[in-house]
């Protein structure tokens, strides 16, 4: 078995007014903690991202364009994944704080034969529809990254050139099931501005720890 990453980070950051993966975060930028969150786990790592570095700079196995959408992207990194490679794990760059726990139940589940994993948390606040009424929160989760999967069988999904915001969708649609595991409410995703400054105080509290 041999695990390879994909750190996605090809976006142009439209909501946060720039690329939020080349954003500062406690003097390193949001690109390169992500990568070093999954390069523990991985045999290689691929970055899908424009003007971010070399491979050699970054650390990295390949670095390789982004496509013209999300799922366009995942395919230009999964074509420079190694053909050694049994499964991979698609990791959004703008998640800089995933905890090595989180990225071990994902990889746990595979090894123990789960074509899909996807790492999730409960939803805390009230939903309601945009058609009126409120959403019974109890089936619902929030998705986070990374998500793991057999190479070969993301790469059957992703020949049928469908797209979806994330991999788990595209693989639903064909029918295979996802394996849900414990996300952390650590693991925030960069969107907007005020997510960097929750970031940092993140990244203060875990300072603060450390002494």
């Amino acid at each position: 078995m041999e695990i390879w990453a994909v750190v996605v980070a090809g976006g142009t950051g439209t909501r946060f007014g720039g690329p939020k993966q080349l954003a500062e975060l406690g003097g390193r930028r949001v690109l390169d903690r992500s990568i070093d969150a999954m390069r523990p786990h991985a045999a290689g790592v691929v970055v899908v991202a424009s003007e971010c570095g070399s491979a050699e700079s970054l650390g990295v196995s390949a670095v390789v364009d982004g496509g013209s959408s999300r799922s366009a992207s995942v395919r230009n990194g999964l074509a420079a994944v190694s053909e050694q490679a049994t499964h991979v794990l698609i990791h959004d760059a703008a998640r800089p704080f995933v905890g090595p726990e989180v990225v071990s139940r994902v990889t746990n589940e595979l090894t123990a034969g789960a074509e899909a994993v996807v790492p999730v948390v409960p939803v805390t606040d009230t939903l309601r529809s945009v058609d009126g009424g409120t959403v019974d929160r109890d089936r619902l989760v929030g998705v986070q990254t990374p998500q793991g999967f057999r190479l070969s069988t993301l790469l059957a999904a992703h020949g049928r050139g469908q797209d979806a915001t994330d991999d788990a969708a595209i693989i639903e649609q064909g029918g295979i099931p996802v394996v849900h595991v414990e996300g952390s409410p650590r693991n925030i995703k960069i969107t907007v501005p005020d997510d960097l400054v929750v970031a940092e105080a993140l990244l203060g509290m875990a300072r603060a720890g450390e002494r």
